[in-house]
């Protein structure tokens, strides 16, 4: 492993560290109550390096890892949108969010507050994106089905989001994501 490998791992670390961190302190004693110095000395880190990796507290609690795109751009691109579209995207989006679970009821809690609410729904932008591109890739000569299925797709989503009791199981999330993908009707073709 090279220098350069070794720092990006070391970096890597370091991002996640204070993400755990301040998903575990806030999650304990809540937002307000949580300053970034806190979020730093549990993580072992300096301030310096909390603001190298978020520009806010807010970010470390919300902003996706790195990673994350990543595994969701091969989780698509392993779909197979050829035979059914829908049932590829509703595959696709169970598997990706089985990844988020530990940290969904806290997420969902902190979205009660409209500023940071706003912020949750920027952080995760990058999934209607991805899965906006992959439809199009899957239609190319019909727009409209394609984002049709899109839209579709993110409302599902943000719809299980908004209605998710974060008290309940977070494997209750992914039932909800489950039943939205089951409810919405798309018409083949």
């Amino acid at each position: 492993m090279g220098e350069r490998s070794v720092r990006e791992e070391r970096r890597r670390g370091s991002r996640r560290a204070l993400q755990a961190a301040a998903l575990d302190l806030v999650g304990r004693r809540g937002f307000a109550a949580v300053t970034v110095d806190d979020i730093a000395a549990a993580a072992g880190v300096s301030r310096r390096t909390f603001f190298n990796h978020f520009p806010t507290k807010a970010a470390a609690l919300f902003d996706p890892d790195p990673d994350d795109a990543r595994r969701l751009a091969d989780l698509l691109a392993a779909a197979d949108g050829a035979g059914d579209p829908w049932a590829a995207l509703a595959a696709v989006c169970r598997e990706y969010l089985t990844a988020h679970t530990a940290t969904l009821a806290l997420r969902r809690r902190l979205a009660e507050d409209p500023e940071l609410a706003a912020y949750q729904q920027a952080a995760y932008g990058h999934v209607g994106t991805a899965l906006t591109a992959w439809v199009h890739r899957q239609r190319p000569d019909d727009p409209l089905a394609a984002a049709l299925l899109a839209a579709a797709a993110t409302g599902v989503l943000g719809a299980a989001f908004a209605t998710w009791r974060p008290d309940d199981d977070p494997g209750g999330f992914l039932d909800l994501v489950g039943r939205g993908f089951a409810l919405v009707s798309v018409a083949p073709g």
